[in-house]
C-alpha cells in the first residue's frame, strides 16, 4: 500500500528535477543487506550507476565522500504539520517540517489529509496541498482520513486510482468526530483490499477506554493518564484489528506501537496476514516518569508513555529488529498552547510530542551506538521499510541504478552535538541529548539540498508525491 509517485517533471518551485551529473565519490554504500565501498553516479535526478567509477564519470561534479557512509535518504510516514487539533493550530507548517527533516537526512515524510465537515475527500486533498506549495524542503506524501459515513466509494476509487493508498481510521477519539467501530472498520478493509489499498490504524479499544471512570483518577496529576488509557486498551485494538486483516486480506499497518505486548502480536501475525507495525523514539527512550512533576503535562501524548519496565521490553525488541519501520508520530504543538491550562484538568492540554528532526539522530544513538547494530539497519527502519510500505519502493528507499538520487552523505564520527527535532517555537522532549551523527551532505532527486551541514537549497526544491 501507499502512493504512486508520478513519472512526470514538475515545474519549478515544486520539486524540478535536476538535470546535472555527479558522483558521491569514496563513500561506503549502505544498503539494508549490507556495505560496499562504491561510487554513486548522479545523472537527471537519478541514480544511474554504484560502484567502482572511474571512465564512466567525465566531467561529473565531485561530492567527497571519502571516510563517510552514504545511505538512501530516510522517510517518516508518520508526521503531522499544517493542521488544527482541535482547538489547537500545530506548531509545525510545511517549510518548519520540512527544512527540520531534510537537514536531518529526511528526504521524503507522510501526513495526513483529514476530511472536515461538509467537505469532499478530493477537497480535503487540495486544501493540504494548496498549504505544501512552494514551502517543501523534502518530498511529501498523504495519508488521507475520511470521517463522513459512508464513504463515497466512487470518489475513494478514483483516488487510489491516481495514487492514494493508505487510509487512516482511528478506534476512539469519538468526541473529535474521527473514532470508527469495529464493524464499520471490518467493511472498509473488505472494500479497500481488492483495491489494493490498506490501513493505517490507531489502535486504542474505545470500549475499554470509556469504562475507565475518570472519577477514579486525579486529573490534576498528567501521569493519571497512563490509569485512563492503561496498555491493555492498545493490545486488545490490535488484537481485534489482527483479525480483521485475517479475514479481510487487507493489508494492517498499526501506528505508534507503545506495548511490549502489542508489538508482540502484530510479530506473531505476519506470517498469517499483511500486518506491519511502527514504534516511535518517544516509546523507546522515554518512561512515564517524564509525566511526574510540574513539567509532566508537556511530555502527554497518545498512546500515552509506558511504565519502564514497558519502555525496556519495547527498546529491547527494536534492537531484535521486531519493528518493521520507525516513526515519530510528530506532533508539534507551541509552548503557549501546551501549558495553557488551570492546572485542575490534563485532558485540556494538547496531546502530541515534536520528532521530525531527532527521529535519525535517536535511531543511530539506539540502535548502532547503544546496541550495536549497523548502519543497514537504519537503512531498513528509516527508508527501506518505509518505502515498501508506501509503495514506493525501489524508486525510494534504495541506493540502486533508476532510484530516486535521494541519497544522505553521514558521519557518525562527527562531535557531539545537541538533537533538535523541531524548528517551532515548542517544548522539545529531546533538546537535552546529543548524537555524534553528523549530516554532510543530502540530495533530493540528484539536487545538492544540504552541503557540508548546511541547507544548500535557496529555494525549497521538494514536492508532493501524489496531486489531483
Amino acid at each position: 500500500m501507499g502512493a504512486v509517485l508520478s513519472d512526470r517533471v514538475r515545474g519549478p518551485g515544486s520539486g524540478v528535477r535536476d538535470g546535472r551529473r555527479l558522483v558521491i565519490r569514496g563513500g561506503t554504500v549502505w544498503d539494508e543487506h549490507g556495505a560496499q565501498r562504491a561510487d554513486v553516479l548522479v545523472e537527471g535526478g537519478r541514480i544511474a550507476a554504484v560502484g567502482r567509477l572511474v571512465g564512466e564519470v567525465g566531467d561529473a561534479e565531485v561530492v567527497d565522500a571519502s571516510g563517510f557512509d552514504v545511505l538512501p535518504g530516510f522517510i517518516d510516514v508518520h508526521v503531522h504539520v499544517a493542521d488544527r487539533i482541535g482547538r489547537f493550530e500545530l506548531a509545525d507548517d510545511f517549510a518548519s517540517g520540512s527544512e527540520i527533516a531534510v537537514a536531518s537526512g529526511i528526504t521524503t515524510f507522510f501526513t495526513f489529509a483529514t476530511q472536515r465537515p461538509g467537505e469532499t475527500m478530493t477537497e480535503a486533498v487540495r486544501r493540504v496541498l494548496e498549504r505544501a506549495e512552494g514551502q517543501l524542503h523534502c518530498d511529501a506524501g498523504l495519508h488521507l482520513t475520511p470521517t463522513q459515513w459512508p464513504w463515497d466509494w466512487e470518489e475513494i476509487g478514483r483516488l487510489v486510482a491516481g495514487g492514494f493508498r493508505t487510509f487512516k481510521l482511528y478506534t476512539t477519539y469519538r468526541a473529535a468526530g474521527l473514532y470508527s467501530d469495529w464493524v464499520r472498520i471490518e467493511g472498509v478493509m473488505r472494500r479497500l483490499a481488492p483495491l489494493g489499498a490498506g490501513v493505517l490504524l490507531h489502535a486504542e479499544d474505545d470500549g475499554i477506554v470509556a469504562a475507565i471512570d475518570p472519577a477514579g483518577v486525579d486529573l490534576r496529576d498528567p501521569h493519571a493518564h497512563t490509569r485512563l488509557r492503561p496498555e491493555r486498551v492498545e493490545v486488545e485494538a490490535i488484537r481485534r484489528a489482527i483479525g480483521l486483516a485475517e479475514r479481510t486480506g487487507c493489508p494492517l499497518h498499526v501506528v505508534h506501537v507503545s506495548t511490549a505486548d502489542g508489538a508482540g502480536l502484530v510479530s506473531a501475525a505476519r506470517g498469517r496476514a499483511a500486518v506491519t507495525c511502527e514504534t516511535g523514539p518517544h516509546y523507546l527512550l522515554l518512561s512515564d516518569d517524564a509525566l511526574r512533576g510540574p513539567g509532566g503535562h508537556r511530555s502527554l501524548c497518545t498512546p500515552p508513555l509506558r511504565a519502564e519496565a514497558t519502555r525496556a521490553r519495547h527498546e529491547a525488541l527494536a534492537a531484535a529488529g521486531a519493528f518493521d519501520l520507525l516513526a515519530t508520530d510528530h506532533c508539534a504543538f507551541r509552548r503557549a498552547d501546551k501549558d495553557d491550562w488551570d492546572g485542575s484538568d490534563f485532558r485540556a492540554v494538547p496531546t502530541g510530542l515534536p520528532g521530525l528532526g531527532a527521529l535519525v539522530p535517536l535511531a543511530f544513538e539506539l540502535l548502532v551506538k547503544r546496541h550495536g547494530r549497523p548502519l543497514s539497519e537504519l537503512v531498513r527502519v528509516l527508508a527501506a521499510s518505509p518505502a515498501r510500505l508506501l509503495g514506493l519502493y525501489p524508486r525510494k528507499g534504495a541506493v540502486a541504478p533508476g532510484a530516486d538520487a535521494d541519497l544522505v552523505v553521514l558521519d557518525p564520527r562527527g562531535p557531539s552535538r545537541p538533537i533538535r527535532s523541531t524548528l517551532a517555537d515548542a517544548h522539545d522532549p529531546w533538546s537535552a541529548r546529543t548524537t555524534t551523527l553528523a549530516v554532510r551532505h543530502v540530495l533530493l532527486r540528484g539536487t545538492p539540498v544540504v552541503t557540508d551541514g548546511r541547507l544548500a537549497a535557496a529555494s525549497p526544491r521538494g514536492c508532493a508525491l501524489v496531486t489531483v
